[in-house]
């Protein structure tokens, strides 16, 4: 900023003395070829008649470099090569100027040949000391300067008050970094403003936010999990040892207890393969995806199941389209649709109906399980597919259920890019309804 506005401006004034000097250089020139030859005398009484005044020099030559004229005004300096040089380049017939700004002034020299009926009789050399240009160059700088050392100084104060305010925020985040990795999940960071840091906070924010609601469902799980394996190992032991302590109980009594432990076994195993599936869900095993008949799987689901409704005297009927294939892999759809008909099955009263249906559209296969049983209640329909939820008056422990099976519903159903919903029906009783993208040979 201190040199370019400079060199600018003296080159500016270069070219605004070389076209000044010559063209006052051209002019006595011209004034003294109106002479029928070159004398002294002759020179001296043009040039005087001529306004020189802001000339420091002029001198006349003839053809033969002999000085006709010389005029010097006080301070000027004498002559030097480079004027010697400036009058020979007009003396074979060139215009010549050389300007240089040295110790605060322009020193500016011009040379033109004078020509008498086209031929060169001598040369006009002219030079000019200007030292108020020159004054005003060196305000510029010094001004430049000034503004240069504030410009600094400003910048170095505004860096500092960037850098601390900046290095703050970051530090902020830092610090909630390490609160969050030390497990505080609830701690946010308040961040304002629209630059890249306000979005880092936000996504910090909305991380913590998914870490806490991980934590709490890691934790609620663990609690709930516990309770569920530890129920049937629980009485598997009081049973055992009823068994163990009273030696003289009958046979019946024996077989009944030995019975039970059977279905406590059954649930724990339940239990925990439902587990396990849950963890494979989250941690996303790969899968081999094929071509799957939903309602060859929902026969095949369907033939198994009849045994159990059959026991219980419920109505089990099925209804199934032809070309509904999903791609998905088939043994998740075979437990989907064994998971809602035995929870229909399980939750219908004796004499009730359950019915499956597989049915498909343009673009999408729809497999829906609907029973007349008792229900859900419509403040615990939005969270009947979370882990371990049970609804009082219908999922309790006492007809089996662990609150597993409609989330296992629900992650196997979105692996494969599906969904899953649940309403009640208007006569009573649930309808649930799994939708998957309709697949065919000709989609890649």
């Amino acid at each position: 900023m201190n040199t370019y506005p400079i060199i600018i401006s003296r080159n500016i004034v270069f070219k605004s003395k070389q076209t000044s000097l010559v063209s006052t250089a051209n002019q006595i020139g011209i004034a003294l070829g109106t002479l029928d030859h070159l004398s002294t005398s002759g020179t001296s009484s043009v040039i005087r008649i001529l306004d020189t005044e802001p000339l420091s020099r002029i001198t006349v030559v003839n053809s033969d470099s002999d000085i006709l004229y010389h005029e010097v005004k006080p301070g000027d300096i004498a002559l030097d090569i480079s004027a010697q040089s400036l009058i020979i380049d007009a003396l074979n017939g060139n215009d010549a100027f050389e300007s240089s700004f040295s110790s605060g002034a322009f020193n500016s020299g011009a040379s033109v040949p004078i020509t008498v009926n086209g031929s060169i009789k001598g040369a006009v050399y002219v030079f000019e000391h200007d030292a108020d240009e020159g004054a005003i160059i060196l305000a510029l700088q010094r001004n430049l300067g000034s503004i240069s050392v504030i410009l600094t100084l400003l910048t170095l104060l505004i860096g500092v008050v960037y850098s601390r305010t900046f290095t703050g925020r970051i530090t902020k985040l830092l610090d909630g970094i390490q609160n969050v990795r030390e497990g505080e999940y609830t701690y946010r960071v308040d961040e304002k403003g629209h630059d890249e840091l306000t979005d880092l906070a936000e996504e910090f924010n909305s991380l913590t936010n998914r870490l806490q609601v991980n934590e709490e469902t890691r934790r609620r799980f663990i609690a709930d999990a516990s309770h569920d394996l530890k129920t049937p190992l629980a009485s598997i032991r009081l049973l055992s040892d009823s068994i163990l302590q009273n030696g003289d109980l009958d046979t019946g009594t024996v077989h009944e207890f030995v019975n039970d432990i059977r279905n406590e076994s059954e649930r724990l195993a339940r239990t925990t393969g439902q587990l396990l599936d849950l963890t494979k869900l989250d941690y996303k095993i790969s899968i081999t995806r094929e071509a799957v008949d939903c309602s060859l799987v929902a026969e095949s689901a369907v033939r198994m199941l009849t045994p159990i409704a059959v026991d219980k005297k419920i109505e089990l009927s099925a209804s199934y389209a032809e070309n509904c294939i999903v791609l998905a892999s088939e043994e998740d759809v075979y437990q989907i649709i064994v998971n809602l008909t035995e929870n229909a099955i399980k939750y219908t009263d004796n004499g009730g109906a359950v019915s499956v249906a597989i049915s498909g559209t343009d673009d999408s296969v729809s497999i829906s399980v609907s029973d007349n049983g008792i229900g859900i209640p419509d403040d615990d329909l939005p969270y009947i597919f979370d882990r371990f939820y049970r609804v009082d008056k219908s999922r309790n422990r006492d007809a089996g259920g662990s609150g597993l099976g409609l989330s296992i519903v629900k992650s196997t159903a979105e692996k494969h890019g599906g969904s899953v919903s649940a309403m009640q029906r208007e006569k009573g009783g649930m309808t649930f309804i799994v939708r998957f993208p309709l697949y065919s040979s000709e989609k890649k």
